[in-house]
């Protein structure tokens, strides 16, 4: 057996096939018993106030079963086998331990418990589904190593520090959906690299990230020990469906070496955290290469894009002063080749403020000449400047009546010295940046 206590904790668990029933006398004994120093949160609810009846079962089942726990509180039931249904729903495990603990039974059941101290399931085994429905972890857990043979659902699960699926095998389908992955309990002190720690895992059937947060409070970490890396995928498998749609990062998720489905959806994520957070500007600008090249491989060019656009901004910030000035204006024109309106405004706007321009110029220099005729003149001349190629103001070009037009009321000599070069420069640069945006957006491949 695990520890002298595993008996009174396995007895405990069995009392009652009711569920309500078996947390009220599990919590109830915890309320009743816990030494005051040790800060564990009671239910909701709070502590279950029990009956004499209630007592006398608890008296029973210490007096058959090694008594209470006095001097380690910790629920060890390392190495058993848990043949029928294993129900801890609502419980409150305390430096629960079930590392090599099988579960046979078609059911296992953790919805609402909440785990207090250093929790493991190294190689467990699942044998049947498993539901987490609003689990509470409020310090580390590790499940490296376990594996999970039917249906696993963390709905709505909260990992409050670090949480370790290294090497897990998920043979069925997987959701996650709308868990938290944060650092409300993460050991400030200590240098732990990773949040979510899915190193080498195996999801061999459908799996779901949808609405998960991974890593939100910067403000949890010591100085200088935020972890390199809050979600961590590096080496695992995706051989299903893939769905993070929703999910926002804290920071650049680790995808080396991953092997993704292509069916894989990263729809509406939330990056706005990742972008901003200023560690690791490194390791950053190769988590989002990495998951740049994986879509290219999976030609999924709106992902693709995405990243790319998420490694030039994070570039920016390792970039010297020209290269990052250069960066920014890319971005604030084209959005980095994928802005196909930011870049028409920009094409347009440019020689409509040139336009303007010059007809001004040209309405002080004559009050003869009707204004719709400078306005055609001056709209002409502004596109011609931004498009020399085309030679449409040249002699006998279809604008050179309109650019004469306008030479002969140029009172500022704007209109080849100013204007004229101005454009000559910004309009190929500009149209060049129209068309890129175009191609990337509506290319074939």
């Amino acid at each position: 057996m695990a520890n002298e206590h595993t008996e009174f904790w396995l007895a405990l668990l069995d009392q009652s096939h009711d569920t309500n029933q078996r947390a009220r006398l599990w919590n109830g004994c915890l309320g009743w018993k816990l030494p005051p120093q040790m800060i564990v949160g009671p239910p909701d609810g709070g502590w279950p106030n029990l009956t004499c009846e209630e007592h006398e079962i608890l008296e029973t089942i210490a007096k058959e079963h090694g008594g209470y726990p006095d001097k380690s509180w910790s629920m060890n039931f390392s190495g058993h086998t848990f043949s029928d249904e294993a129900n801890f729903s609502g419980l409150i495990l305390i430096g629960s331990n079930f590392n090599n603990v099988r579960f046979k039974g078609k059911a296992v059941l953790f919805d609402k418990t909440r785990f207090y101290g250093q929790t493991e399931f190294k190689k467990a085994t699942f044998e049947g589904i498993v539901h987490w429905h609003n689990a509470r972890f409020n310090a580390p857990v590790s499940f490296a190593g376990s594996c999970f043979k039917q249906k696993a659902l963390f709905i709505d699960v909260e990992f409050r520090s670090n949480a370790s699926f290294i090497g897990v095998e998920f043979e069925r389908g997987v959701m996650f959906n709308g868990s938290k992955f944060e650092e409300k309990y993460f050991p400030k002190n200590t240098t732990i690299p990773r949040l979510a720690d899915f190193r080498n895992a195996k999801f061999m059937a459908e799996t779901s990230f949808r609405r998960v947060l991974f890593g939100n409070d910067e403000n949890a970490y010591s100085p200088g020990l935020k972890p390199e890396r809050l979600a961590d995928f590096s080496d695992a498998e995706f051989r299903a469906t893939t769905d993070f749609r929703g999910a926002i990062f804290g920071g650049a998720p680790a995808f080396f070496n991953t092997t993704l489905h292509e069916d894989t959806d990263f729809g509406d994520v939330g990056w706005e955290k990742a972008e901003t957070d200023r560690h690791w500007v490194d390791y950053t600008i190769r988590a989002w290469e990495r998951l740049e090249l994986i879509m290219s491989k999976l030609e999924k060019p709106l992902d693709r894009h995405q990243f790319f656009r998420l490694k030039m901004r994070a570039r920016r910030r390792a970039d010297g002063r020209f290269l990052r000035v250069v960066n920014w204006l890319f971005e604030t024109i084209a959005d980095y080749g994928w802005g196909v309106g930011r870049a028409f405004s920009w094409w347009l706007g440019h020689w409509i403020v040139a336009s303007l321009i010059l007809l001004a110029n040209a309405c002080f220099g004559t009050t003869t000449v009707a204004w719709w005729k400078l306005s055609l003149a001056a709209l002409g001349t502004g596109f011609s400047n931004a498009h020399t190629f085309l030679f449409l103001t040249a002699n006998g070009g279809y604008l050179e009546k309109g650019r004469k037009l306008l030479e002969d009321n140029d009172v500022w000599g704007l209109l080849t010295v100013g204007v004229g070069a101005a454009e000559a420069v910004l309009g190929p640069i500009l149209l060049f940046l129209l068309l890129l945006t175009l191609r990337n957006r509506f290319r074939l491949a």
